[in-house]
């Protein structure tokens, strides 16, 4: 009864010249309850920007070809964005909600006469 998340890159959007610099990760977050993967699974997505003003040039950068998976996530903005989202909190509320609704404050009642 654990609740995973997976969190994968979906779209890259690139300054639009010939040096293919990626300015905006969008990445998708799926979370999944093993109790009931069928009911219990939540997915979203958010998108970081990526500083581009340093160009080829920047300090640890990588030609588009050579992008992978990981390298992207471990990307400050895109791992602090990822840190600082409250997507995988939601959620996990969202799941709990599903299996353990909270009772309602009111309810209808047949009447009395």
């Amino acid at each position: 009864m654990a609740i995973t998340h997976t969190q994968t890159v979906v779209g890259l959007t690139i300054v639009n010249n010939s040096d293919n610099i990626v300015s905006e990760v969008s990445v998708k977050t799926v979370s999944v309850d093993d109790s009931d993967p069928t009911n219990l699974t939540i997915e979203g997505e958010e998108s970081f920007e990526v500083e581009t003003s340093g160009g080829t040039g920047a300090s640890g950068f990588v030609a588009y070809e050579s992008l992978t998976q990981s390298a992207i996530l471990a990307w400050t903005p895109v791992a602090e964005g990822l840190t600082a989202s409250n997507t995988k909190i939601n959620h996990e509320a969202w799941i709990n909600s599903v299996k353990t609704p909270p009772t309602p404050t009111h309810v209808d009642k047949a009447l009395p006469f």
